[in-house]
């Protein structure tokens, strides 16, 4: 069963004025190449540039989560590149988590907006814990038998209580 995993609004906006940011940079370096005059100094600068932008956007996009897919033993977190299986059976915990035992998060490594926040964060209630989410509510927390910690936002918050019901007749 497929869960839709919808950008929220901050995410929207994140992304949109970075892309626009990026866009507008990118074209300023291009003009500067375009007049640079063979300028070794100025093409090197620029074209570093130009490709530093394709590759924060690019690469944050091929590692942003899409969907989730619930399968009778896996769970699998669709990302353009990548995607991340986790077998139920190795799934000890499913919880809702509430917006008050997120208080405090930090991201440690991780992308906090661009095309959703996904990557390592911690906080004091829970710890290191890594996200795959594309949104600040619906969040579901998959404590798993190694000790990882995941996060996930599903649209369909109904998704728990089906995760649960898999996960439980097993």
């Amino acid at each position: 069963m497929e869960y839709k995993a919808s950008l929220d609004l901050l995410a929207k906006i994140l992304t949109g004025t970075t892309f626009i940011l990026l866009s507008f940079l990118g074209y300023r370096s291009i003009k500067a190449l375009a007049v640079s005059q063979g300028d070794t100094t100025t093409i090197l600068t620029h074209s570093g540039i130009l490709l530093l932008f394709i590759c924060i956007l690019l690469g944050s996009y091929l590692y942003a989560p899409q969907k989730y897919v619930l399968s009778n033993d896996e769970l699998i977190i669709k990302r353009p590149i990548k995607e991340r299986k986790i077998k139920l059976s190795d799934i000890e915990e499913i919880k809702i988590v509430a917006d008050t035992e997120m208080k405090g998060i930090s991201r440690t490594f991780g992308v906090g907006g661009l095309f959703g926040y996904y990557g390592k964060y911690y906080n004091s209630e829970f710890g290191h814990m890594t996200f795959y989410t594309t949104q600040r509510k619906n969040r579901v927390l998959l404590r798993i038998k190694q000790g990882e910690k995941i996060i996930i936002t599903p649209d369909d918050i109904t998704m728990a209580e089906k995760l649960k019901s898999i996960h439980n007749s097993k």
